[in-house]
């Protein structure tokens, strides 16, 4: 399965390569990513989750989605243990700036990209099949990015940026949906399909975009040691982490038909590099924007290596 991965991954990386050269002769610039970034958000993830719901009820798998949602709320809980013991000990740093930057670090090593990347790996690698239980995951992950990340951020909670969310939303439609004692007709169901397709191209594109616009020489130094340390907790200690709790899933779950499937997703969507929200809440929360976006960069370019090698591993202790 890890040749399977690195291919897509490799896939991905030459469209993200070719957004990257359009974008620089072109000088697209913030509006252009900020289009793409709503045209994600509100229409196409909306629609390919949707898509992935509409299929024939099955209480087996109802069940197996209830066990993917547990999973993955293990699992953020873990991440965001683990970013709260790294810095428990960086409560009095020296400068407001440092203050804010911890903060975005946190949510970056806790918050993958199984969104803009995750979903079109998951499709890749594993088809709409996949897709269905990463929904558990992407459900979780939104509920806990507004409750403990705007935490983090502002020290308060806002319950109906939860509810209005729009991925929250379409997986809550999509269950409905999913429950409902028919599928939805041709003429609503395939241009959901059409659209929802246009999500592993369209977020490399986006991808590419990010890094195009990007300029941080004159800031690197300071970012050196933090980025190293945020990418290597990101990519290799958090997934290293949650490899035992996956091996633990696969042996002790084993009386679930698609255990196997469903733990490979997860972890897969766990071992994504940092999620698009950091850069998002950076901007919106006034924090290090040029340290957010250089965080999602340089962790997407690096999992092209470090996704395959730990589903290598994977497989190998499976």
């Amino acid at each position: 399965m890890y040749l399977t991965v690195a291919r897509q991954l490799l896939v991905m990386a030459l469209i993200v390569i070719i957004s990257f050269f359009f974008s620089r002769k072109n000088k697209f610039g913030q509006s252009a990513s900020q289009y793409l970034s709503r045209l994600l958000l509100y229409v196409i993830n909306p629609c390919m989750i949707v898509s992935a719901f509409d299929a024939d009820f099955s209480g087996e798998k109802l069940k197996s989605l209830g066990l993917a949602i547990g999973v993955s709320f293990v699992f953020h809980f873990v991440m965001i243990a683990i970013a709260t013991i790294l810095f428990a000990f960086r409560r009095n740093v020296s400068q407001d700036q440092e203050a804010a930057r911890d903060c975005l670090s946190k949510i970056g090593i806790v918050f993958t990209n199984s969104g803009f990347i995750g979903i079109p790996l998951i499709n890749g690698v594993f088809g709409p099949g996949g897709v269905f239980y990463l929904m558990g995951y992407i459900l979780v992950f939104n509920v806990l990015l507004w409750v403990w990340g705007e935490w983090l951020m502002t020290g308060s909670i806002r319950p109906l940026k939860i509810i209005l969310n729009p991925n929250v939303l379409a997986c809550a439609a999509g269950l409905a949906l999913f429950c409902a004692p028919f599928r939805l007709p041709y003429v609503v169901a395939e241009p959901l399909k059409m659209i929802g397709a246009c999500n592993g191209a369209v977020s490399m594109i986006l991808l590419g975009l990010l890094f195009a616009s990007f300029d941080a020489a004159s800031k690197g130094k300071a970012y050196v040691k933090p980025l190293a340390r945020d990418v290597l907790m990101r990519l290799v200690v958090c997934p290293l982490i949650l490899l035992c709790a996956t091996l633990f899933a696969m042996r002790n779950f084993s009386s679930v038909s698609e255990i196997q499937l469903i733990m490979n997703v997860l972890f897969i969507a766990a071992a994504c590099p940092v999620g698009m929200s950091v850069s998002s809440f950076a901007v919106v929360f006034k924090k290090d924007a040029d340290y957010a976006s250089l965080l999602v960069a340089v962790s997407s370019a690096a999992c092209v290596l470090t996704i395959p090698l730990l589903v290598a591993l994977l497989e190998a202790l499976v």
